[in-house]
Formats: C-alpha cells, structure tokens, sequence
C-alpha cells in the first residue's frame, strides 16, 4: 500500500501509538507514504518532542518520548531507535482539528490530483469533526440556504446507542471495551465467534430503508475506516472529495437532506443535516440567475 500524506489526530498516548506503527510498516516494506502529519493543538505533545529527539538524533529523549528503542547492538553496547525510525517523514502542526480538516480538505479539492493518495487516521476519541465538516461545505456550495443538524431519524439496528448534546449518534455492535489495536477481523477477539455485522452495510440498509419509507437522503456522506496495516485505520481523503461532489450535484435543491457517517467495522458516529430554502431565499435565488 502507498500513501502520499497521511494524517494523524493526535499526538499523545493515541496518536503516539499510531505513529509508532506507521514507522514500523514503513520499515517492514508494508506500508510507502511520502510523510506524517500529525495534528494537536498543543505544541509540546508527546509527538511533537519525539519528532524534536529524532531531529537531533537524541536517543534518551526518543526514549522519554515513549519511543521503543530496540536492544543494545554488539558493537556499541548502546540502545538503538528500531529500523526505519531515523530519518522518518513526519511533522506536528500545532492546531484544532476542525480548522486544520477545514483547510486541509479544501486544498484536496482544489489539488485533486495531489490528494488523491492521501488518507487520515482519527482518534478513537474524536468529536465527529466530519459532520462540521460537510455542513460547512453545504454553506460553501447553497450560501442562499439555511443549514443545521436536526435529530437522526433513522433508527439503526445496533446493540448500542447514544445521542449526543450536538445532536450526533453514536452506534456499536459491541457492548464492550475494544482495544485501540483492534483490526475487526473476521472473528472478533471478544466473543471468539465471526464478525457477522458490519457498520457500514448497516448504514446502507438504514438509508434504504429510509428511501423505502418516503424520507430518502439526497446526499451520504459515508467515511469508513479501515484497518491498513499494523494496527492502524485510515479513510481515505477521496471519501471526502465524493461527499463534497455529491453536495456540488445536489445544490441547487430547494431542500437537500444529509447523512454524515464516520463508522469503521464495528463502531459509528452519524449526523443528520437539513439544508432549505424559504421562498424569499429562492426568489432572490432566481433574481440573481442562479
């Protein structure tokens, strides 16, 4: 697999974590990427002063950091970074994550070709940063039409659900705690037995489901992370370049319904916006010649 930049929420105990994978795939031959971005808005996390020991190749801060430095060579007596770790592209923006996607992503849509291998892995903590993100590109591409997120109407079939106070769902298959190194194979590691579910076939079915029911979706925004290599789930910047074009196809709707649905396997964070038009806003719409 071969990635141009690839994105990390993060860079404390999660993003660190995640890190240490990528170098590791990285130095095992099953992962390429031209670089690492990671992104925490505190400027000293626990990334950004790895990044800073192995700048200056200093090998105690690498360790204080929570670098794993492989045994003592032969030769030297002296512990040493794991293969692959020097020299690794990686680099720490200081910032929130919303304006950092929000500029992130609209420059992957100007540079099409740019982005088109670039992929995000989030934090398993994360807000659903993804539905401020669609909602912001309704704003771009209807600016004459109101839009805001409303309560899911859709009910899907999972053991577990929550509705958040800015009105996001979370939905899971399971009922316990699952590790962060997870890679939702076919047989789930907690009940010993097949994986028989699936978030995003869920989602579908409850889309169709909602169609068949008169309230269909104009637009679904379906972001899946999945797991690439050594532990760690990405989805791929082209999940966000589809939804924006979908939105760009569906603007000039007089109402526009959306789903946002951030789920990998097993676990889900969806949102439901609505985007109308009143009547002064679409005879000003016409008057205008749009």
């Amino acid at each position: 697999m071969s990635y141009g930049t690839i994105v990390v929420c993060g860079g404390g105990c999660y993003g660190g974590y995640y890190v240490r994978q990528l170098a590791r795939a990285r130095a095992a031959g099953a992962l390429r990427f031209d670089r690492i971005v990671v992104v925490d808005r505190d400027a000293q996390c626990a990334v950004a002063q790895l990044v800073h020991a192995i700048a200056v190749d200093d090998l105690a801060g690498m360790q204080a950091a929570g670098w794993s430095l492989a045994r003592s060579d032969a030769s030297s007596g002296m512990p040493v970074p794991e293969r692959g770790y020097r020299g690794l592209p990686i680099t720490v923006v200081t910032s929130d994550w919303q304006p950092f996607f929000t500029e992130w992503f609209q420059n992957a849509i100007v540079s099409l070709h740019a982005a088109q291998h670039d992929a995000v892995v989030p934090s398993p903590l994360m807000p659903h940063l993804l539905s401020d993100w669609i909602e912001s590109r309704v704003r771009v591409h209807r600016p004459d039409a109101r839009v805001q997120r409303v309560p899911m109407s859709t009910v899907m079939e999972t053991p577990w659900q929550r509705d958040a106070p800015d009105l996001a769902h979370y939905a899971s298959f399971a009922t316990w705690m699952c590790p962060i190194n997870c890679i939702e194979p076919p047989r789930c590691p907690e009940t010993r037995g097949p994986r028989d579910w699936t978030m995003p076939a869920a989602v579908r079915t409850a889309v169709d489901d909602a169609a068949r029911l008169g309230s269909p979706y104009d637009v679904v925004a379906l972001f899946q992370t999945s797991h690439r290599a050594f532990g760690v789930g990405m989805f791929d910047v082209s999940n966000a370049l589809a939804a924006d074009a979908s939105i760009m196809a569906h603007a000039d709707r007089a109402h526009l319904r959306l789903l946002v649905a951030s789920v990998s396997h097993c676990h889900g964070a969806l949102a439901e916006l609505v985007s109308e038009r009143g009547e002064a806003d679409r005879s000003a719409g016409a008057s205008s010649g749009r």
